[in-house]
Order: structure tokens, then sequence, then C-alpha cells
């Protein structure tokens, strides 16, 4: 089992110490949000960390084509796989709260497919057609840098999981961690890679959500139920067809209650976070909880999660499932 976490990178002391002590406690991956002028550059945040690691990967969770063009995107990604010697990935999305509030619009769902598909050839060191004018079209390729480099789809809907299974390498799933809302995610993946001629088992799927830890089991609970509406709104946004029945008004009403203009631990009332959003969404409670959750997970063949803990107990809850989850998983394949 691979364990990645995602924190946001709001000045340098902070994620070089985080990523320090992240790479000692056995994490596999790092990754920056990326929010647009909320978090420092994801690209250089990785740069900086890299310099002082030597065996931790680092991503982004995730950045968009709203604000870069597709082959910037490769380039920066390229530049950063070579600065921390093949330990980047670049994560993409089309686009969230950061967009919305600058008035840009998400990437349609066409133009994402395209920019992948723009970005995947580049980065795997491939040559790609650009119009030029009169003088019809020619081709260009990506020729400095460290390729190729992982590439990886923030992906929750079903047309996104099609998309992210044609394209990535790998997937920031982030349905959560229900083991039926998975086998659902993965038969979209699943067509998607079918259309590359690839097999799903080609592709990184990391569970991705939130988790809290603690010795106080009510307490790491209510704690992530104050972040974890942002999550839980990325997917009901696309469909409701992974809730139960007998939860569907639960969700609806929570999504009449969300803002996504507020910020990120205000837009829903943490009363409108039912139990079954916190047990989706969330991995929550003592060590031993959160160690019996991770092997359900893990004996049911997952073998990646990306954990987001609550930044106001980031550190302790990374030291905790460091020190006290991870060396429990390490059987887990």
């Amino acid at each position: 089992m691979l364990f990645s976490i995602h924190t946001p990178a709001r000045n340098t002391e902070e994620i070089t110490r985080r990523a320090v002590a992240a790479e000692a406690l056995g994490f596999h991956g790092f990754f920056f949000a990326d929010g647009h002028l909320q978090n420092l550059d994801g690209f250089q945040a990785m740069t900086v960390c890299a310099l002082r690691t030597e065996r931790l990967r680092f991503g982004i969770a995730a950045t968009t084509m709203a604000y870069r063009d597709p082959t910037t995107l490769a380039l920066s990604a390229a530049t950063c796989n070579e600065i921390s010697d093949g330990r980047a990935i670049l994560g993409l999305g089309t686009g969230d709260g950061s967009t919305y509030r600058l008035g840009r619009k998400a990437t349609p769902l066409k133009e994402f497919a395209a920019g992948l598909a723009t970005i995947r050839e580049l980065i795997q060191g491939r040559r790609i057609e650009v119009p030029r004018g009169k003088e019809g079209a020619g081709t260009t390729a990506l020729t400095v840098g460290k390729l190729p480099v992982p590439l990886y789809v923030a992906a929750e809907g079903p047309r996104s999981l099609r998309v992210a299974g044609r394209y990535s390498d790998g997937i920031m799933l982030g349905t959560g961690f229900d083991l039926d809302v998975l086998e659902w995610a993965q038969a979209h993946i699943a067509a998607g890679s079918r259309e590359d001629g690839r097999e799903l088992s080609d592709i990184d799927v990391a569970m991705a959500g939130m988790i809290c830890v603690d010795q106080d089991s009510d307490r790491a609970r209510d704690i992530v139920r104050h972040r974890l509406a942002n999550r839980a709104h990325h997917n009901f946004r696309f469909t409701y067809e992974t809730v139960p029945p007998e939860e569907l008004d639960g969700v609806k009403r929570f999504m009449a209650g969300f803002d996504i203009s507020k910020p990120l631990e205000e837009r829903a009332d943490p009363a409108l976070i039912t139990d079954y959003l916190l047990h989706r969404f969330a991995i929550a409670g003592t060590p031993e909880e959160c160690i019996a959750r991770v092997r359900e997970l893990g004996e049911a063949g997952v073998t990646h999660l990306l954990l987001t803990p609550p930044n106001r107990v980031f550190d302790h809850t990374m030291e905790l499932w460091g020190r006290e989850v991870i060396p429990a998983c390490a059987d887990l394949g």
C-alpha cells in the first residue's frame, strides 16, 4: 500500500518541513494544492522540496488548463522532473473553486481531453502537430527536461473518469473510500483505458479523501467534518448515481447548503455532513480505527491512498499516520 499526502502550499518553510517529515515517516508521495492565488506555484513548490529530499515523489493535485497552456504545463513538469531526478508527477483537473472565484470556468471536457492528449505526447517524448498558418501544419517536440513524466488526472464523474482512463498514468480518484463506489469508478476508467489499448491494471488508481487521526475518536471526526464539504461537493456536481437511495435526501440537503464562494472550511454547515458523507470521504478516528479502515481497503485490492489532513491538525495527523498506520499496514500489497 502506497500512502501519499496532500497539503496546501502556503509558504516555503512549512512545505519543506512537511516534505522532509513525510519522507522520514515513510510516505510515498507529497502533492500540493494548486488553488490559483491562494497557494504558492505548485511547480516551484515541488522544486523547493525536491532539493531537500531524496526519495519522496512530488505532484500537484491538481493544476488546470484554465491558467496554463498545455505546452507550458508539459515544460514545467519536465523541468521539475529533471530537478527532482525523476520524482515529479503532473496532476491535472478541469478546475474548481479557485477557477470560479476569478470568474473563469472549468475546462470543458472535450478541450480537457485534447489538452491531455497534447501533454501526454510531449511528456512521453513524442512529437505533436502544430498549425503554422499559411504553411499548414508542422511538428514540434519537448527537447528539454527529464522524460517521461507520469500524468495523473483528478476525476470523479463518469465522463471525466473515462477521459482519465484514456489518457492518464494515474488517477486521483476523489470519490472517497467507499469500495462499492470504487467498483463503479473502475468500470468507467477501464472503458477509457481500453480506448487506448490498455488495461485497468496499467493505471495507478489512488483513492483520495480526508484523514484525521487522534487518540480521541469523536474529536477526530468533528475536526474532519469542518473540512469535508469541498470533497463531497466535487462528486455530486456530476451525478447522484453512486449515492444509496436511503442517503439521497441527506446528500441533496448538503448540496443545497453548499456555498463555493466561502472559505474552504466554511462552505457548508458541518451539521449537513451526514454520517454517510463522513464515512465515504474520510478516514477519521483513533489510530486503531484508521488502521482497520486501511486494512479493509488494502485487502480489497486498493494499492494507493492520497490523503488530505485538515490543515489545522496537519502535522499532528501526518505524524500519527506515519508512526502508527503505515507500519501496521506494511504487509498490504
